[in-house]
């Protein structure tokens, strides 16, 4: 880690009892920092506002956050900004302190400097062995309760894949370790419903609307190794092709067609 301020002073601690700590009681977001500015940062502190409604926590100012992040970013040339909000401290049980305050805390770290090479030459994808649950109250949220992240990271971590596809109980295709999924079917552009498990990334959303005539439907794995490209995404990596899924070989060239796009789109949006 580079940098960390904890409502807006410089360390990196919280107090033990933060309900962030104690129960997953908070969400994040994740954005990447270039030339010392923060791609998306109106998209980036909605987010956080529209969580922190949907959990009813308290939401920081938006003027002041979106002041407060640009100060920040303006050191750096080149890294990664993460924003956590959490409940205040307190409470007994699962219930919150009646102190409507949060807990804002933005560190800043290394940009992976290797995802730049893979974006050229695409990654390999492969499947996970695990699905992750169905939980419509908190679906398209990136709510601090990461469990299943760090379980799928870990399966990861002992393949010699790049990624993983994801899927859920119902084995319906849902996104990969850490990033939204976008493939071509039958010469559309696709991308997996996310409307009862996943991540709605900020990317996703940017391509949804770059894009407007994808469809976004119920996914097997089946339909999706039907799939001549395909590309994974989020802040910090953008549009990741991929070149091989389960050992067949894949085009990477729609794929950076939509990253030459999004990378103009991200310019005009930092």
């Amino acid at each position: 880690m580079k940098f960390c301020l904890v409502n807006g002073v410089e360390h990196n601690q919280i107090d033990i009892e933060n309900r962030g700590l104690a129960y997953g009681d908070g969400l994040f977001t994740t954005a990447k920092i270039i030339d010392g500015k923060i791609q998306y940062l109106s998209s980036h502190v909605q987010r956080l506002r529209l969580g922190c409604k949907q959990l009813a926590l308290f939401a920081p100012n938006k003027v002041e956050l979106t002041e407060q992040l640009s100060q920040v970013a303006k050191q750096y040339d080149l890294a990664v900004l993460k924003i956590i909000i959490t409940a205040s401290s307190g409470g007994r049980g699962y219930a919150r302190s009646t102190d409507p305050n949060s807990d804002v805390i933005i560190m800043v770290h290394d940009y992976p400097k290797h995802y730049d090479e893979l974006a050229i030459e695409g990654i390999t994808l492969g499947d996970s062995n695990q699905h992750i649950g169905i939980n419509p109250m908190l679906s398209g949220l990136k709510h601090l309760n990461r469990l299943e992240q760090v379980l799928l990271r870990q399966e990861l971590v002992n393949t010699k894949e790049d990624d993983l596809v994801v899927t859920n109980v119902n084995n319906e295709v849902i996104e990969a370790t850490s990033a939204n999924l976008f493939f071509w079917l039958n010469g559309r552009l696709c991308t997996p419903d996310i409307t009862n498990s996943g991540v709605n990334g900020i990317m996703r959303q940017t391509i949804l609307q770059k894009y407007p005539d994808t469809l976004i439907k119920t996914v097997t794995l089946a339909e999706l190794a039907s799939s001549p490209a395909m590309f994974i995404c989020n802040c910090v990596m953008g549009v990741m092709p991929v070149k091989n899924y389960n050992g067949q070989h894949l085009s990477i060239m729609l794929s950076q067609r939509v990253r030459n796009a999004v990378n103009q789109k991200a310019i005009n949006a930092s």
